[in-house]
């Protein structure tokens, strides 16, 4: 059984209090335009507890602002508050004053920082307030049948927390609220029904500002044996599909009310997941990730001297969402790693890559990887071999989470050629009769869409990436099936003219009816 440990860090920042400015009629500043000195004071909160000098290692300073190069120093911890004199700040607004506390093994625990307008009125004191960083724990789990409970412990040097979780089957937990910190103890025991402790370990883990932490517990001889797995500390990165640089259809400045950036998408949704016509009538469902070009992003897949892959490396990918060229196709380049003593993801960008001079062969092949926020879900999938959850690659050095749909080895591939997506035409209708700014139109009995597809996942020329026909809704309810479209089209008037081609990325992820299971 395993157990998998993901770390995953949001910063907790409360906002902080305005400095207390003292003295502010005292006339200040040299004849250099300069300030002469500054008390910069930063307060650790009331009631903080715990072992302070463990977590407050190094505290430092740093004032900084446009046009002005950065003044940096140490602070001095005197009883709850930590003190230095700033010299030589140039009078001039937006001067940001910041103060970062760091534990023995550099992992910043605490934060403070305040915006200052410097002038000859400027405080003798700046205060600020220190704010505690807290990060989340995510906890997945797969244990025997025998265990019931789950205990996790968190000691976070003096700071202790205690989770109990049931155990019916796979598990997936969060914790938050866990403050940050190097080398934080946390304590796993798995009890029985009768409260016998089954599995007990120990182990270690950083909590970090935006850092994801990766540790596998293996269940050998009845103990949860520790197995590290590379990367084990990597942010992830930020993920926007909803900009006016990346989307067509689906626009966070005509649409307010889609996700912010990096925050996660629920593409189960309808305004997302739809019904159409596949080509003798059948009910399809697909999902609408927006416009896509024909032309795919590139994709690095390393493989070893007989090609075949590394085990254990991610892909990493050229480009995100907002990059120019970004799709969600990318067609699969495969580098050749000759040395045999290589270590998986030691390679973790396009520039390494490229910089390593390793062989690169582009293939035949194309996957679609969509790229989203972390928590995001898209529960179906034409090919059931498919995993529905969020999987890992690399972008700069950084994890980009993505969705898997069509790939070389699923049952519908995609069809590519001559380095661009075959894209088969979809019939379709917009429900302003004008543009796809409010999406494609939907009968109002039955939620579904009339557009009509031309190819069904497995067949010869089927590809996710679908160009648009668009009709008028005076049509709409004409069309069932290829041939009633293919009617239509015979009628200019029918047409929508928009005076560019539109190819729309929608996967068939089913062919008939909606099973219950699917939408559980």
């Amino acid at each position: 059984m395993i157990v998998m440990l993901f770390v995953a860090i949001g910063v907790l920042l409360a906002g902080c209090s305005a400095p207390n400015r003292k003295n502010p009629n005292d006339p200040r500043g040299g004849g250099d335009g300069a300030n002469d000195n500054i008390q910069l004071v930063a307060h650790l909160p009331e009631g903080e507890t715990g072992r302070i000098s463990d977590v407050l290692w190094e505290i430092r300073y740093e004032v900084s602002g446009a046009g002005l190069k950065p003044i940096a120093g140490p602070m001095n911890l005197v009883g709850r508050s930590a003190r230095a004199g700033v010299v030589g700040v140039p009078l001039g607004a937006g001067r940001l004053f910041k103060v970062t506390a760091l534990d023995p093994t550099e992992v910043v625990t605490f934060t403070a920082e305040d915006t200052i307008l410097v002038g000859l009125d400027t405080p003798e004191v700046v205060e600020l307030q220190l704010t505690r960083l807290n990060g989340s724990l995510e906890l997945t789990s797969d244990l025997p049948p025998e265990v019931v409970e789950l205990e996790v412990g968190i000691d976070s040097r003096g700071d202790t927390l205690l989770r109990y979780f049931p155990v019916t089957g796979p598990l997936t937990e969060r914790i938050n609220g866990i403050p940050t910190g190097g080398d934080v103890g946390v304590v796993l025991r798995a009890y029985d029904a009768d409260g016998q402790v089954l599995l007990q370990q120990q182990l270690k883990t950083d909590i970090r500002e935006d850092l994801v932490a990766r540790i596998s517990l293996e269940v050998v001889g009845g103990f949860l044996q520790i197995i590290a797995h590379f990367p084990e500390y990597t942010p992830v990165v930020a993920i926007d599909r909803f900009s006016d640089d990346v989307a067509t259809f689906f626009r966070r400045s005509d649409n307010s009310d889609l996700p912010a950036i990096d925050e996660p998408i629920d593409f189960d949704q309808p305004r997302f997941r739809s019904m159409a016509f596949g080509p003798n009538g059948e009910t399809v469902w697909f999902y609408n990730f927006d416009m896509r070009p024909k032309e795919p992003a590139i994709v690095y897949f390393l493989v070893d001297r007989r090609d075949n892959p590394i085990d254990g490396q991610l892909p990493i990918f050229t480009n995100i969402p907002g990059d120019e060229g970004y799709s969600d196709f990318c067609h699969i380049h495969h580098v050749r790693v000759i040395d045999s003593d290589y270590r998986a993801n030691t390679l973790h960008d396009v520039q390494a890559v490229l910089d390593a001079e390793l062989e690169v062969i582009p293939t035949e092949e194309v996957m679609q990887a969509v790229m989203v926020p972390d928590g995001s879900k898209a529960k179906l999938r034409f090919d059931p071999t498919i995993p529905s959850e969020l999987l890992d690659g690399w972008y700069d050095g950084k994890i980009v989470k993505y969705m898997l749909f069509e790939h070389p080895a699923s049952i519908a591939t995609v069809d590519f050629s001559s380095g661009e997506i075959n894209t088969p035409q979809m019939y379709a209708f917009f429900a302003n009769n004008r543009d796809e700014k409010d999406g494609f139109e939907l009968d109002g009995e039955t939620g579904s869409t009339h557009n009509v597809v031309t190819r069904l996942p497995g067949e010869e020329g089927y590809s996710p990436l679908w160009v648009l026909q668009v009709f008028t809704l005076a049509a709409f309810d004409r069309l069932e099936d290829l041939a009633s479209a293919l009617d239509q089209s015979k009628n200019e008037e029918n047409k929508l003219d928009l005076g560019r081609l539109l190819y729309c990325n929608a996967p068939i992820v089913r062919v008939g009816e909606l099973e219950v299971e699917d939408d559980e």
